[in-house]
């Protein structure tokens, strides 16, 4: 067999069968039976898939099934149950892995530096902060204020009121002491009993 795709059209024309009735009988498309006569088998498919498709159209067009599973074993072999992909996709695939991967190991080499150099500089003291920085957070220190205790200082009115009555106790006046001669001498009680006497010169009492 020369060319099974050809052979399969021949086969399909020689029985006056179009595309719709394909389809209607097998349920096989009308493109899929066209990439089955351009032998485009690859396209219809995985490998145990396009088997089976060209193998049950073989056979509803009546042909010789020997021979066609004979020219499937030359056209898709059983070890081909892969597609291979061109080698050029491959190298692609290969060049991004590396590059990828020397990315990464780049950006890792450079965090373990960066992290060598913050450690070396924190133990030798080099990180500490500016002298700036340090005199201002002490000015936000809050210090602890304790209230002085208030004196209570002297009333000044009360103060003038005081020197003025030493001042007057000072100053003593000649008629101030024969007031108080005066009331230094003892005086004569009245010892009259005056209601005794009223009662006396009543009429009541004369009768």
């Amino acid at each position: 067999m020369e060319n099974l795709g050809q052979y399969l059209k021949k086969q399909r024309e020689a029985q006056g069968l179009d595309y719709f009735m394909v389809y209607t009988d097998i349920r096989l498309k009308e493109e899929q039976v066209k990439l089955i006569e351009d032998n485009r088998f690859f396209e219809l498919g995985p490998h145990g898939m396009v088997r089976s498709i060209v193998y049950n159209y073989a056979r509803y067009l009546g042909a010789d099934l020997a021979a066609v599973r004979k020219e499937l074993d030359v056209l898709i072999p059983e070890v081909s149950h892969k597609l291979q992909l061109p080698q050029e996709e491959k190298k692609d695939k290969k060049i991004l892995l590396s590059t990828n991967l020397l990315w990464g190991l780049g950006i890792a080499v450079f965090v373990i530096i960066l992290g060598l150099i913050v450690y070396h500089a924190y133990i030798n003291g080099w990180l500490t902060p500016p002298p700036i920085l340090k005199s201002g957070s002490d000015s936000l220190k809050t210090e602890t204020v304790v209230p002085e205790e208030e004196i209570p200082l002297p009333d000044s009115s009360r103060l003038k009121m005081l020197e003025l009555t030493k001042e007057l106790n000072k100053e003593t006046k000649p008629g101030d002491k024969d007031k108080s001669d005066r009331s230094s001498k003892p005086r004569k009680t009245d010892n009259t009993d005056y209601i005794k006497n009223f009662m006396q010169d009543s009429p009541v009492n004369r009768e």
